[in-house]
């Protein structure tokens, strides 16, 4: 009997052994059971649609400095990175403009000398024509006093022949030297006449003579080039020495320098054809530059171009022009950048990481979510879904989408807020199936070293039929 009991009580310890190791290895088979993924919980908030596009960073105003006549660079006072001004003749003193190049001007100061002694010759035959006009009025004036004189001496003489107190010959030579006498004073009027005209001519001549000067002295200051803005020598192509020429229709003259303000940067961005529909000046942007790629810089569209270019792979564009706000005197002209303008912004909405939403195949969809669902056009072959978490499983769940940014998409329909959506990794979404079972990943299923999440986390898998 005693043998009996003592075979029953090892029986039951063994067994009670044996369940609690099947208990525990339940317990822990069940801990661990199912796919490790990453979860976010469905909130509503802001979402920004945005066209992406990239650039390069230019001075709003940059100006090339040429010559407007051809000649040697005798100085170049200014270096690249010099300041420089177009000056301020109202200040109190005035502030005179920046020198930026002295041409040879020998030449040009020849041409004003001589276009000066031009005019100043003809000032002088104008001065002698006066004179000379002035005299032949005086003249003028005394002959009319004789020819007054030589008539009445004429009519005198005609009525003592009418009374025949003297002759016939008499009378005519009276009437002869009067008609004389008259035809020199006519003779003398067309003379002045014809002066004061030939004067006009000579005022003209004059006015030519001094255009000529001003050109003359124009042409003179183009061998000073001072400059034209407020800003920053930006680059110097040229050197004492060398011979600048002027543009011509097929040729393009030598550009000496060029000098920009950088107070005041933009980014030229290249916009795809199909994305440039949705721009607007005035839109506000967001501008990231390769050599600061931290720091962000805020912009505003401020122009739109009207024609396309083509890019060296024969891509149409449309440049587009941000201007910068804030700091940007740590720019530089020619940086590569990238821009974000905001097209349209919602509020309110559902949003998920792009990589969530994934093409899933109609005839693979499960028939108690396929049929009788407005999400669901059985017309095509894949639909939009997100895999929510429901019991501890992945359950594929059609939703509508809306625009996407570089890391999200708005979802319209089916979702609500408070639902558990997989997000990642990148490598169970591929593969997932309906139904599957899963776990939130752990601090402990985090490898120690390396970065669980990739450049393809940011993709949208699309999923065929299986």
């Amino acid at each position: 009997m005693k043998k009996i009991i003592v075979g029953i009580v090892i029986v039951v310890v063994v067994g009670a052994g044996w369940f609690g190791v099947k208990t525990i290895r339940s317990a822990g088979t069940s801990q661990t059971a199912g796919e490790v993924v990453r979860l976010e919980t469905v909130r509503r908030g802001e979402f920004i649609e945005v066209v992406s596009a990239p650039g390069q960073i230019e001075p709003k105003t940059e100006v090339e400095i040429s010559a407007k006549i051809s000649g040697r660079i005798l100085g170049l006072p200014h270096e690249e990175g010099s300041i420089v001004t177009e000056g301020d003749p109202t200040a109190n003193p005035p502030i005179p403009a920046s020198v930026l190049v002295q041409l040879d001007s020998a030449d040009m100061e020849s041409q004003l000398r001589s276009a000066e002694a031009g005019r100043d010759a003809q000032q002088a035959q104008i001065a002698v024509e006066k004179s000379r006009i002035a005299a032949q009025k005086a003249t003028l004036q005394g002959l009319a006093a004789i020819v007054n004189r030589s008539r009445l001496e004429y009519e005198r003489q005609k009525t003592l022949l009418e009374s025949r107190d003297i002759s016939q010959a008499a009378y005519e030579q009276t009437e002869f030297s009067y008609q004389e006498l008259k035809a020199q004073y006519e003779s003398a009027t067309h003379n002045i006449t014809a002066a004061e005209l030939n004067l006009i001519v000579m005022e003209h001549n004059l006015e030519a003579a001094q255009a000529r000067v001003d050109q003359a002295r124009e042409t003179l200051s183009y061998t000073t080039i001072t400059s034209p803005i407020d800003g920053v020598v930006t680059q110097l192509n040229a050197e004492v020495g060398e011979v600048v020429m002027t543009g011509t229709m097929n040729n393009p003259g030598t550009v000496i320098m060029k000098v920009a303000d950088l107070g005041l940067m933009m980014l030229v961005a290249e916009v795809d054809e199909a994305n440039v529909g949705m721009l607007s000046v005035g839109q506000k942007a967001k501008v990231r530059v390769q050599a600061f790629w931290e720091e962000t810089f805020e912009g505003v569209v401020e122009s739109i171009a009207l024609t396309h270019r083509l890019s060296s792979s024969g891509v149409k564009y449309y440049r587009t022009r941000i201007v910068l706000a804030g700091d940007v005197h740590k720019l530089y002209t020619g940086l590569t950048g990238a821009v974000e303008i905001e097209t349209r912004r919602h509020t309110d909405v559902i949003k998920v990481p792009s990589q969530a939403v994934m093409g899933y195949s109609v005839d693979e969809l499960p028939a108690s979510i396929r049929d009788d669902n407005v999400l669901v056009d059985v017309r095509k072959t894949e639909v939009p879904v997100v895999f929510c978490l429901i019991d501890g499983r992945a359950v594929v769940t059609p939703v509508t989408i809306g625009p996407s940014d570089l890391t999200h998409t708005l979802i319209r329909e089916g979702l609500a807020e408070e639902d558990r959506v997989i997000v990642g990794p990148y490598k169970v979404l591929e593969t997932l199936e309906h139904n599957t079972a899963v776990r939130e990943e752990s601090e402990s299923d985090v490898p120690s070293s390396g970065n669980i999440s990739s450049a393809a986390d940011n993709s949208r898998p699309q999923r065929g039929p299986r």
